[in-house]
């Protein structure tokens, strides 16, 4: 039974890469506004189709040392990235739910969550088709699994993600003129809620944790070039605030230094945009999915 567990764990694996390597098409595509299905796959650059071995995923980009075989331009690392990470949720899928209806949902959303991350950290653009999608399918299996009441419990869910992350980007407008996230990010965190009910406040609070690895730092960094040292010091505050909290003691005390701290920075982030020129979107959508993916797996 254990040697059979393993023979089709491997196989999910080599159809995770098989995916990744589809998904890495659909993300380029998507941006470019080609269409997924033709022309065959060629180098962005020099535009020569591609032999059959130029696209195994991972390998080809080992055999061909990183660069195009025909202009040796070097070839993105997205390629291999994407491809073992999609090898990976699918492996963990597989490991957590089996062959079972609840893993081909699972497939579904985690296919979703990475064409969409992988745009909105390319482009800044995402798709709000698959977080429909998604929130349709979410919905759908509340259904198929807990009946009437899954469906109620994934609206709450729906409108719960929508309310906070809507709460959050029109924020910016009372500081900074701006919204202080991108439309997408409401869709995909509706999408969320549908699919994890009641639950999506918790996978709200595992993307905020997330966010400090995806997008403060990015922040922060442009924060220290322009001087302004209460906004990294916050952040550090802050920061110190949710490890406290997360592995040490947790008690409505350090909940509300965290929260105050959170909101203090968000204040002093929103001035911060408010007095800078370039108004620019950080991506978001990374930071959802990796919520998600720690409340589903963990």
């Amino acid at each position: 039974m254990v040697d059979l567990q393993y023979y089709i764990l491997f196989w999910v694996c080599i159809l995770g890469l098989c995916f990744g390597s589809f998904f890495n098409v659909v993300i380029l595509r998507t941006l470019s506004n080609e269409s997924i299905v033709f022309p065959p796959s060629k180098c962005p650059k020099c535009n020569n189709k591609l032999l059959w071995w130029h696209n195994i995923p991972v390998l080809s980009y080992i055999l061909l040392r990183g660069k195009c075989y025909f202009c040796k331009e070097k070839i993105s690392i997205q390629y291999p990235v994407v491809e073992l990470i999609t090898m990976i949720l699918f492996g963990l899928t597989f490991l957590k739910f089996g062959l079972s209806i609840i893993a081909l949902f699972v497939i579904f959303w985690i296919s979703c969550l990475i064409i969409m991350t992988g745009t909105d950290i390319k482009e800044k653009l995402v798709d709000c088709n698959l977080a429909i999608a998604m929130g349709i399918s979410g919905i759908i299996f509340n259904f198929l699994v807990y009946g009437k009441t899954g469906v109620f419990d994934s609206i709450i869910g729906l409108l719960i993600g929508v309310i906070i992350l809507e709460l959050i980007a029109r924020s910016g407008y009372l500081f900074a003129g701006t919204r202080a996230m991108g439309e997408a990010d409401t869709y995909v965190a509706g999408a969320l809620g549908a699919i994890f009910g009641k639950n999506i406040q918790f996978v709200l609070f595992s993307a905020l944790i997330a966010s400090m690895f995806f997008i403060l730092p990015v922040f922060f960094y442009n924060q220290y070039k322009n001087n302004n040292k209460k906004t990294c010091i916050l952040g550090v505050l802050f920061t110190l605030s949710i490890l406290i909290f997360e592995t040490a003691v947790q008690n409505y005390y350090t909940f509300a230094v965290m929260a105050v701290l959170g909101l203090w920075l968000a204040f002093s982030i929103l001035k911060g945009i408010k007095k800078t020129e370039s108004r620019m979107y950080l991506p978001y959508v990374p930071a959802l999915a990796a919520g998600a993916l720690y409340f589903l797996f963990f």
